[in-house]
C-alpha cells in the first residue's frame, strides 16, 4: 500500500506552523484482567480519551505501555506519544475503506497520548523541540469534563490540577514510533469472525501500510518542560522551522 493521493496531497501543500491538540489520552495499568500484557486476550492499543494528560519527564501520569516498561526500563526517550490527525484518514482509506468499515480505525487505536489536527505527518522531526501551549483560560480544556466513561483516577486529575497553569510544555522528537504486531489485536484486524488466514493478511497489510514512511506511525519525545498538554492546547515548532 502507499499513502493515499490525499494524503499525499495534503503533505505537499500544508505550511501550517500551528496544530491544534484534539484528543489526549492514556491507559491505566489494568491489573484485574492482565489487559496490559500483550498475551492477554484483553490486550488493546487504544488509548482512552481524557480532557486532558499531565506529562513529566519519566512519560504520562496513569499512563503503562509494558514494553516501554519492561523491556526498555521505562526510557525517558518514549515519555511521550504524538501523532498528526490526517493519518486516521489515510487508515480509513487504506485497501477500499477495508479498516473504516463497521467497527473500523477509531482515534487512539495506535495508542497515541497525543492526537494534533492542523499539521500533517511530516511536521515532526527527530531532534527537533516542539511547544504545547494553551490557548488562553476560558477553552473548555475540561479539567472537569467526562473523560468519554474512564475513570481516570483521583492521582491523575489531582497531577493535572497541580500542573496547570504552569506554562508551556516542551518536547523533544526521539525517533518514529515502529509498526508492531500489538497493532493487529485491534478488533478490525483480529476479530473472531475474519478467518485466520485474513488476519495474517490483514495484520500484514495494516503494518506495510504504517511503514511506508517517517510519522504514519506517529512520534515519540521525551518531556524537556513538564505540565499539562489539553484538548485545545496548541503546539508550534521551536527554533528553526521544519521543512514541509
Amino acid at each position: 500500500p502507499q499513502p493515499s493521493d490525499t494524503l499525499a496531497e495534503n503533505s505537499k501543500t500544508s505550511k501550517s506552523l500551528t496544530g491544534t491538540v484534539v484528543r489526549t489520552g492514556a491507559r491505566p495499568f489494568q491489573a484485574g484482567n492482565g489487559g496490559s500484557l500483550p498475551s492477554s486476550p484483553h490486550y488493546t492499543t487504544h488509548k482512552p480519551s481524557l480532557p486532558m494528560i499531565s506529562v513529566t519527564e519519566k512519560g504520562v501520569t496513569g499512563d503503562y505501555n509494558h514494553y516501554r516498561t519492561v523491556a526498555l526500563k521505562s526510557t525517558p526517550d518514549r515519555a511521550l506519544s504524538i501523532l498528526t490527525k490526517d493519518v486516521g484518514g489515510y487508515i480509513q482509506s487504506m485497501k477500499d475503506g477495508l479498516f473504516a468499515q463497521g467497527n473500523g480505525y477509531r482515534d487512539g487505536d495506535l495508542g497515541e497520548n497525543v492526537l494534533v489536527e492542523g499539521l500533517d505527518f511530516r511536521f515532526f522531526q527527530v531532534g527537533k523541540r516542539y511547544k504545547f501551549s494553551p490557548k488562553g483560560e476560558g477553552d473548555g480544556n475540561g479539567l472537569d469534563a467526562a473523560s468519554s466513561g474512564m475513570d481516570i483516577g483521583k492521582g491523575l486529575m489531582d497531577a493535572a490540577k497541580v500542573a496547570k497553569g504552569d506554562g508551556d510544555v516542551i518536547v523533544e522528537i526521539t525517533e518514529r514510533i515502529e509498526p508492531c504486531g500489538n497493532l493487529c489485536k485491534l478488533q478490525y484486524i483480529n476479530h473472531s469472525g475474519i478467518s485466520p488466514r485474513d488476519r495474517i493478511a490483514r495484520c500484514k497489510y495494516f503494518l506495510t501500510g504504517l511503514d511506508q514512511t517517517d510519522g504514519l506511525r506517529g512520534w515519540y519525545a521525551k518531556v524537556i518542560q513538564g505540565g499539562v498538554i489539553g484538548v485545545g492546547y496548541s503546539v508550534s515548532a521551536m527554533g528553526a522551522l521544519p521543512a514541509i
